[in-house]
């Protein structure tokens, strides 16, 4: 059994607003957030097409339109994006845009260990030499300053799609990276594949139809790297996105989601990040991320081979990051951990979960050729991955990302060095899991009502969490299944899974549970289930399960 450092549990009952626009239930979320009505109730019901039609084009967007719009049909475009889903679904949007205009297209993504993020010089000059009409670049490119460089000489008409942060200089050519230009709030909050998507929307280089359509891919982009729902246009993508999944999933999407024993009118956001989003990630993980590219656009051939390679290749990502899993378990005091056996393709999303797990900053370190590759993540709120890199950036051969997700690169002779003083900006970072807000909610008071405002209230993800409740008093403890590592609670008429065996459950002196409601589908039909976050102990102790 785990303890959490929780130094207090706010489980004092919410104010509540009797009638109005707001339920009770409601109500309690908007003030657990800090929220007046008017700003929830207009974050709740906010209308994608609404939020996109309030957002002008901006210069560097404009040009954008113009550059592409040029392209005739037959001339050559090539598209440069990057190994994550993000990379992948904008180089598979950006590639759909330019063959529905009459291009011929070719793509290209960089090999993760062999050449890793980014448009690199080399690529540039061999592009260079062979020769295009319009090079797109996707998720990547604002940092790559040199390598546009080339293409810039060249004569190649140049357009970047990219979120992440600038670093000295700017690209030649055209950038649209909201993060670059005074670009409207909404636009910074959106990941590369988003940026792309909504340009496409509000330019109407397409017609609508046609663009909503392909409202999928920004939709997985979204959830997969955790962008901010609490900003309307996120959630609003990431909401219509997963409705037009479970009306018309992509073929390849489609085969996959069979494989994983989901049907399309079940998916949720859960789905998306917990299984098929790990399996189009595991390519650029492992081997080749264009095989999830391929996935994505399988045009008129077979998927099945490429669901049974990409399911091959998430299962290998499984067992690696259990191994970096269990290296990581054995120093909970550290904040940096180096495995020189480690795969670098798989750091990210361990590196990931243990940040979450623990609410503290984490950076996973493995061999690269003769260097060092590194990824770091932060809690939401707690700190700004680039500034901490930027601090040592005279160490590092390359470093980029955002605010809660970096990647870096080292060479061996300066990584000591590197390595002390990320452990020291880490140490001094502030820890979430201080206080644990929960909305005091009995299970008695659990209605209809409230799963109505559950499904609307949702996707839930970073910055729009599934909110939390609190039921006083205790429980009973029965075994769940065939492993023995899954309880059920009983208390109130109700059932309430916990992933914990029985014998770690039972005998508790509890004051309470902190528990999380959940609408999940089953062949259509939705329903409430409750999972177990944390035993409240009599002494006011979180024991996390």
């Amino acid at each position: 059994m785990m303890f959490c450092g929780i130094d207090e549990i706010d489980i004092t009952p919410r104010r509540e607003t009797p009638g109005g626009a707001m339920s009770q239930f409601l109500s309690a979320v908007a003030g657990i957030r800090g929220w007046g009505e008017e700003e929830f109730l207009s974050w709740l019901w906010a209308d994608l097409q609404q939020e996109l039609e309030a957002i002008p084009l901006a210069e560097p967007e404009v040009r954008a339109l113009q550059v592409i719009s040029s392209v005739r049909p037959g001339e050559r475009v090539i598209i440069y994006g990057d190994y994550d889903v993000d990379g992948l679904s904008a180089t598979t949007l950006a590639m759909e845009l330019m063959l529905a205009r009459g291009a011929a297209v070719r793509y290209f993504i960089p090999h993760r260990f062999l050449e890793g993020y980014g448009f690199h010089v080399n690529t540039a000059r061999k592009i260079a030499a062979r020769g295009c009409d319009l090079l797109l670049v996707v998720d990547c490119g604002t940092k790559d300053v040199e390598a546009l460089e080339v293409i810039d000489q060249a004569g190649i008409p140049t357009v970047v799609f990219d979120h992440h942060t600038p670093g000295d200089g700017l690209p030649k050519g055209v950038l649209v990276n909201p993060h670059c230009f005074d670009l409207p709030t909404p636009l910074t909050a959106l990941c590369a594949a988003g940026v792309l998507w909504s340009w496409i929307w509000r330019s109407r280089i397409m017609d609508r139809s046609w663009t909503a359509a392909r409202l999928d891919l920004a939709c997985l982009a979204t959830v997969a790297d955790c962008m901010d729902l609490s900003v309307p246009l996120n959630r609003c993508i990431v909401k219509e996105g997963l409705k037009l999944i479970r009306r018309s999933p992509r073929r390849g999407i489609g085969a996959l989601l069979g494989r994983l024993g989901v049907e399309p009118q079940d998916v949720d956001e859960e789905v998306l990040s917990m299984k098929l989003i790990p399996c189009l990630n595991a390519p650029g993980r492992l081997d080749l991320a264009e095989e999830a590219v391929r996935l994505l656009y399988p045009g008129d051939g077979s998927v099945e081979p490429l669901v049974d390679r990409v399911l091959s290749l998430n299962e290998e990502r499984r067992r690696l990051s259990s191994v970096i899993m269990k290296d990581a378990q054995g120093d909970l005091d550290r904040h940096v951990y180096h495995g020189k056996d480690w795969p670098v393709g798989v750091l990210s999303s361990v590196a990931s979960r243990l940040c979450n797990d623990r609410g503290r900053p984490v950076a996973l370190v493995a061999p690269a050729g003769d260097g060092l590759r590194g990824t770091l993540r932060i809690p939401n709120g707690a700190g700004d991955a680039v500034k901490i890199l930027s601090r040592m950036s005279h160490m590092l051969s390359a470093f980029g990302g955002h605010r809660c997700a970096a990647g870096f690169s080292v060479q061996r002779h300066h990584w000591e060095a590197v390595r002390e003083g990320l452990e020291a900006a880490l140490r001094e970072l502030p820890s979430d899991r201080c206080r644990l807000d929960v909305i005091h909610w009995p299970l008695d008071r659990i209605d209809q009502s409230m799963e109505e405002d559950l499904d609307a209230l949702g996707p839930f993800g970073m910055g729009n969490p599934a909110p939390l409740l609190y039921h006083p008093g205790g429980f009973q403890v029965e075994p769940m299944g065939r492993t023995g590592r899954v309880s059920k609670l009983l208390a109130q008429g109700r059932e309430i899974v916990a992933f914990a065996s029985p014998l770690e459950l039972q005998g508790m002196e509890a004051r309470g549970i902190v528990y999380r409601p959940k609408m999940e589908a089953w062949r259509g039909r939705r329903r409430l289930k409750l999972y177990l976050e944390k035993v409240v102990l009599s002494s006011g102790e979180g024991v996390d399960r």
